[in-house]
């Protein structure tokens, strides 16, 4: 039997599972405390850009859909609006740590 349990374990723990833009709004949005309506709107009040900017930043790392995608699905951006996000994203990383917990934490979430 437990031979049987590490074995499985250990074919189980390497799959890995495809991470959906829509699963990647729900956790950003959730950790945000927004709907995701807000999350795609095209407000401009800071957190929900910044949320809005997470969102397509780990879309870009956790899926293989192209920036165009990407953006499309997270409020009718363009491709060009998706790699802002992701250098805006790292340049918060490298100079502000309350956004690096943020990221730290949601990756936390998307890598369960």
């Amino acid at each position: 039997m437990d031979l049987a349990k590490s074995v499985v374990e250990k074919f189980v723990k390497n799959v890995k599972r495809e991470i959906s833009i829509d699963y990647i709004q729900k956790v950003v949005s959730d950790y945000f405390q927004l709907d995701i309506d807000t999350l795609q709107s095209k407000t401009r009040k800071r957190h929900v850009v910044q949320a809005r900017q997470l969102a397509m930043f780990f879309a870009k790392k956790f899926t293989k859909s192209s920036l165009a995608n990407i953006g499309s699905q997270i409020g009718d951006r363009d491709h060009a609006t998706v790699l802002h996000a992701c250098k805006t994203v790292d340049n918060l990383v490298s100079t502000d740590k309350q956004f690096k917990k943020f990221v730290e934490d949601i990756h936390k979430k998307l890598s369960l």
